[in-house]
This record gives C-alpha cells, sequence and structure tokens, in this order.
C-alpha cells in the first residue's frame, strides 16, 4: 500500500522484508521501536523511500510470475 514499515527483528521479518525495505528494532526494545517511529515522523524523505523500497522489495521478491521462473524445474 506504499507505506513504510517499522518492525521488530525477530523470526523471519528480516528476511521478508529486506534490508532496505523498513527500519528494524532489536526485539523487547520498545525504547528502540517508539524511536524508529519517532524518526519517520521527523524524516518524510525516509519514510517516502522506505515505502518505495518496499513496493520495489515485493515487486522483486513475491512477483508470482518471477517466482515461478526462478523455481520451476
Amino acid at each position: 500500500a506504499g507505506l513504510p514499515i517499522v518492525a521488530t527483528a525477530v523470526g523471519g521479518v528480516p528476511d521478508v522484508v529486506g534490508d532496505s525495505a523498513a527500519l528494524l528494532a532489536p526485539a523487547g526494545d520498545a525504547a528502540a521501536l517508539a524511536e524508529a517511529i519517532g524518526r519517520l515522523q521527523r524524516e518524510p524523505g525516509r519514510r517516502d523511500a522506505l515505502a518505495m523500497a518496499g513496493r520495489a522489495r515485493v515487486a522483486d521478491a513475491f512477483d508470482p510470475a518471477a517466482w515461478i521462473g526462478a523455481h520451476a524445474s
């Protein structure tokens, strides 16, 4: 939907969102999570860049046709 992602770096979350499409906070670190949210409030350019990177990540990594082509054998 074109929104930036703020999440905790637990389980497969870092693998799903990639390196440049989200702000990730350590698990259990509420202060780091709050800081990441505040950063997006203060930095509209960063917020927009993350949103665009997220959309690109979905298009590249989760496009059904590309996935089928990469895994068909």
